[in-house]
């Protein structure tokens, strides 16, 4: 079974910002099952994780946080940068206005 068989969803591919707990992080591609990033930081396959995809294109002066959690399904070194691909288990939507979550 490839790779494209083994997701829930299509992945939109995307550049987006993420926010992770001691780091951060740029999407490649996510979407409602799963996300892969490239961040800085190191995990562990199958570690349990929690992020924050920042949507702010839609509206700058209001972005939307769409906070995750799920888990590290693979890892890919790629030089100083650290691939990761996670299956997302629950999600959040948030609207941020000026500093307070909505």
């Amino acid at each position: 079974m490839n790779e494209a068989e083994r997701r829930g969803a299509a992945r939109q591919p995307v550049a987006l910002p993420v926010e992770l707990e001691g780091g951060h992080g740029i999407t490649r591609d996510f979407s409602s099952s799963g996300i892969f990033y490239e961040t800085e930081k190191a995990f562990s396959l199958g570690q349990a994780i929690e992020f924050t995809i920042v949507i702010d294109h839609l509206d700058t002066r209001m972005p939307i946080h769409l906070k995750c959690q799920g888990q590290i399904v693979r890892i890919e070194e790629k030089g100083e940068m650290i691939g990761v691909a996670a299956a997302i288990s629950c999600y959040t939507l948030r609207k941020v206005d000026q500093g307070r979550v909505a």
